[in-house]
């Protein structure tokens, strides 16, 4: 498995659609795919997709306790008056299984509008869409035909798709913060699933958060003690008026991107002891190398890969004078925040499409499990319908194989005619030259015989 820095810079968005599959008016009005947006939390179902009839909240703004669902899976809830957080939760509550949450406005639904966290996303477990209001309105004449205690097959039935892009090799890039707790949780959480793809075709990216005070508008003057290569590299001050700085946290970065580079296997090791041992930043470089210590990992390469992550912007030569040198390690990060719009930390990116909802270990190891195009063994639990997957790859294997055999037994049948016409070729050749010799020597024979006549006379 190879371990890379360097990623395809353009974020994409999970391709998922909503199609109303019946009553058929209701389809001939919509259309055949309505485009939603997703919630920032809740668990999203990646690579899966989700059938069911839908009924409309009551109250619309689904702001208190709804009435539990009787033969309905997904529920339509206006926005407004209350969080997503709130309406989702209680439509959770109510046993749906999904939340439509409409648009309160004529404004045109942005493929980059999330549903955001109230900070109580985590007791959110099922996934929620928005929806624009036009096609809110259209539902919802429908919809409110029918109560919730109705059992009609007459009601809205509807597919939402959470499709994902798929390919043979998967790109995953891990967006953290040395300072953010939750980030040590997703690298923590998501330990035992590396172990479980590690001969898989997989290419990490750490990304971490800092930024360029010299190109980056800022509302406040940084603190070159926040900062290194005069203040190419920077991050916020962690404790303030403390002695702790920015600097300790970008030093940190680069030193964690290097144990990652060198020692994958390690690095979440490392991650988890850092996280509960090295609290304070100002210690971070004496407490991080005592990690290093006990891991028993190799002190001197961290520091060969952090030394000669600088260069001299002149003949991109490492240098030592990192007042005037920019850092090759830091500089890629810088970029790939910028030209991909990463936002939210800590954040995943899996083959260019950002990780939506409630953001877990299992939720990441579905989504690279989903975006396999034959997902492994280990992704059993993930995907669905694995085994016309595992099906699909044995009768691709049974073609592969049987056109070999087509194409050996055809290069076999034209070595034989070949070879059949070679012979027959040299046989001829052989026939014709033995035939000329018996000629000529028929031929001597006779012009000998009348010569002795001629002398008998």
């Amino acid at each position: 498995m190879q371990f890379i820095l360097l990623i395809v810079c353009i974020v994409a968005f999970v391709d998922c659609k909503m199609k109303v599959l019946r009553p058929p008016d209701l389809v001939d009005r919509l259309g055949s795919k309505v485009n939603i947006a997703l919630a920032n939390f809740g668990q999203i179902p990646f690579g899966h997709r989700l059938m069911g009839y839908v009924d409309m909240a009551q109250p619309n703004d689904g702001c208190i306790p709804l009435q539990s669902t009787i033969g309905s899976q997904f529920i339509m809830i206006e926005r407004g008056n209350c969080t997503f957080v709130t309406k989702v939760r209680n439509a959770q509550n109510a046993g749906y299984s999904l939340a439509i949450i409409g648009n309160n406005n004529d404004e045109p639904l942005q493929s980059d509008f999330v549903m955001a966290d109230d900070g109580q996303g985590y007791s959110v477990n099922i996934p929620s869409i928005f929806i624009s209001l036009r096609d809110f309105n259209i539902m919802k004449e429908y919809a409110q035909n029918y109560k919730v205690l109705d059992n009609s097959d007459e009601k809205i039935f509807i597919l939402v798709k959470f499709d994902v892009e798929k390919k043979d090799q998967i790109d995953v890039i891990f967006s953290l913060d040395v300072n953010d707790r939750d980030s040590y949780r997703v690298v923590d959480e998501y330990s035992q699933y590396y172990n479980l793809l590690q001969n898989e075709n997989i290419n990490y990216t750490l990304v971490y958060s800092i930024f360029n005070s010299n190109t980056t508008e800022l509302d406040y003057i940084i603190d070159e003690d926040n900062c290194i290569c005069s203040r190419r590299y920077c991050s916020v001050d962690p404790d303030g008026e403390g002695i702790a700085s920015g600097r300790n946290v970008v030093e940190e970065a680069i030193r964690q991107t290097c144990i990652f580079k060198l020692f994958p296997d390690k690095y979440f090791q490392y991650m988890n002891q850092f996280n509960f041992q090295c609290t304070k930043a100002q210690a971070y470089s004496t407490c991080g190398s005592k990690i290093i210590t006990n891991l028993k990992l190799s002190a001197d390469e961290i520091i060969k890969c952090r030394d000669e992550s600088f260069k001299d912007p002149l003949n991109d030569q490492t240098t030592k004078n990192l007042s005037n040198a920019y850092n090759a390690i830091l500089e890629h990060q810088l970029i790939v925040r910028e030209q991909a719009g990463m936002v939210g930390l800590p954040s995943v990116v899996v083959n260019s499409i950002v990780y939506k909802g409630q953001l877990t270990g299992k939720g990441v190891f579905g989504e690279i499990c989903n975006s396999f195009i034959i997902p492994p063994l280990v992704c059993k639990s993930e995907v669905e319908n694995f085994y016309q997957f595992e099906h699909q790859s044995q009768h691709y294997l049974f073609l592969v194989i049987l056109l070999v055999s087509i194409l050996i037994a055809i290069f076999i049948i034209i070595l034989f005619f070949l070879f059949k016409k070679f012979v027959q070729r040299d046989s001829v050749e052989v026939t014709q030259v033995q035939v000329n010799e018996m000629v000529s020597q028929y031929i001597k024979f006779y012009e000998g015989k009348d010569q002795q006549k001629q002398n008998s006379f």
